[in-house]
């Protein structure tokens, strides 16, 4: 029973009164306190498990901005690469603490740099097998005409898209305070299939740095999830399969394609159990077994067979699927599927970059298809190759459409139509020949960026409707 002062009621008289309360009024306080409890109780508990696995991550995790940029440890990276690269130390890559294939940067400006660009990417900037990446050549033509305190950052990563490019602009890239940022896009996998929505709700999960609910308040603990759980695109991309890259090596390094029933027993067994391996040797035996011959007898430039490599093209060559035949049915099978969705990525990096004073420079990678030597290696799997050709006909429809928006687009098609010997044969990336080209006119359009955005601020553009 509770009790209260009657002299509050009735001030001329100073008596107390016994006040009964509600028994049902009580019940509906208590459960309103259990109610509110639990949850308090569970996001307290949460937060403490989160702080927990932060403080447990850090101890694997890299810190930023490599967990931002990169989605597997260094050193398993380097160790990788080292293995691969044993018998050509020359070719070995250095990279930075930022995880990047770059020499040491700081994140704050040098005083004695004039002008600073952040190149981002995939692996074509990032330069498997050549001796230098497309940066590091962007900065050697830029000191051979005698411009000094001029920077490109090589902010690349293997296995990476539209997705991640975004991500990385607005995580790192701008915090480096760059006058140019430029992006990469490469028609056969940089084609989105979804257009970018500012509002649509992240997973639970994700590769950094894409936007993820853990990822917004744990990014150590994102980091170290994503990377034990293969959920990043490298991770899902590549099977590993004990003892494939020595089975293939010792193939790759005998003096002729036969045999190859070892290598058709190993695809057979652990890719296409459906088909016999007669059916598989002659498909990788094609060409007189240039497919062998292309991964034996180069050193520079080096040329390597991947399980990936021969199951897509296992893959392709066995299927059913309409294909086109040449560029004309390309161009009409291929359509306007997935332009528009990867312009509207474009254009939202293009929004974010202008809206902090800054200019995008769009640079396009055309496929192999520019390069005859390539053109004439596929021919006799026609169905694999013509991967190449639908991907061509939706570069040529982007680049259209990018021009049509009014963003800065170079087409590197402009300076490797018709050259030869710039795309590696097996796997479809510049050779050393190929980077070089690019790299000349990246430099040039980089400094015509910096043109313009001396001429005035980056206007910041609406979206297409």
């Amino acid at each position: 029973m509770h009790y209260v002062d009657a002299a509050s009621l009735f001030p001329n008289r100073g008596i107390i009164v016994p006040l009964t309360l509600n028994p049902a009024t009580i019940a509906t306080h208590t459960m309103t306190k259990r109610f509110w409890f639990w949850p308090i109780y569970g996001l307290a508990l949460l937060g403490l498990v989160v702080v927990g696995a932060e403080y447990v991550a850090s101890w694997s995790a890299p810190s930023w901005p490599a967990r931002e940029l990169r989605p597997i440890p260094l050193d398993a990276l380097t160790v990788n690469v080292k293995t691969v690269f044993a018998d050509t130390p020359e070719l070995v890559p250095a990279y930075n603490d930022w995880a990047m294939r770059d020499r040491p940067r700081s994140i704050a400006r040098p005083p004695d740099v004039q002008f600073r660009a952040a190149l981002v990417g995939d692996s074509f900037l990032e330069g498997y097998y050549i001796p230098a990446p497309l940066a590091e050549l962007v900065e050697r033509r830029w000191v051979a005409r005698g411009l000094a305190g001029m920077e490109a950052i090589n902010l690349a990563v293997a296995a990476t898209g539209p997705r991640q490019y975004y991500g990385r602009i607005r995580k790192v890239a701008l915090a480096l305070g760059p006058d140019v940022v430029a992006v990469f896009v490469y028609a056969g996998n940089d084609m989105m299939d979804r257009p970018f929505d500012p509002f649509s709700l992240p997973p639970l999960i994700d590769e950094l740095p894409t936007p993820s609910v853990l990822g917004s308040v744990a990014p150590r603990t994102t980091w170290l999830l994503a990377n034990r759980l293969r959920l990043s695109e490298i991770g899902r991309a590549n099977k590993d399969i004990p003892g494939e890259e020595a089975l293939l090596s010792e193939w790759m390094h005998q003096p002729a394609a036969e045999p190859v029933a070892n290598v058709a027993r190993h695809m057979r067994l652990n890719y296409f159990p459906k088909l016999s391996e007669k059916t598989i040797s002659e498909i990788l035996l094609r060409g007189d077994g240039r497919l062998h011959d292309a991964a034996r007898n180069r050193r520079h430039d080096r040329e390597f067979l991947g399980g990936w490599l021969l199951s897509g093209i296992i893959d392709w060559e066995t299927g059913d699927w309409p294909v086109p035949r040449n560029a004309d049915e390309a161009r009409q099978m291929a359509g306007d599927t997935r332009v528009g969705e990867t312009l509207s990525w474009l254009q939202a990096m293009d929004r974010l970059v202008a809206a902090n004073g800054k200019r995008l420079l769009v640079a396009l990678i055309p496929v192999g298809t520019v390069d005859p030597d390539y053109v004439e290696f596929w021919r006799p799997w026609p169905r694999y190759y013509s991967y190449s050709l639908s991907a061509d006909a939706r570069h040529r429809r982007l680049a259209e459409a990018l021009r049509q928006s009014g963003l800065q687009v170079v087409d590197l098609r402009e300076v490797l139509d018709g050259a030869r010997g710039t795309y590696r044969l097996t796997d479809g990336h510049w050779t050393d020949r190929g980077t070089q080209s690019s790299a000349g006119r990246i430099a040039d359009a980089l400094l015509s960026a910096r043109e313009r955005l001396i001429a005035g601020p980056a206007p910041v553009r609406p979206l297409a409707r």
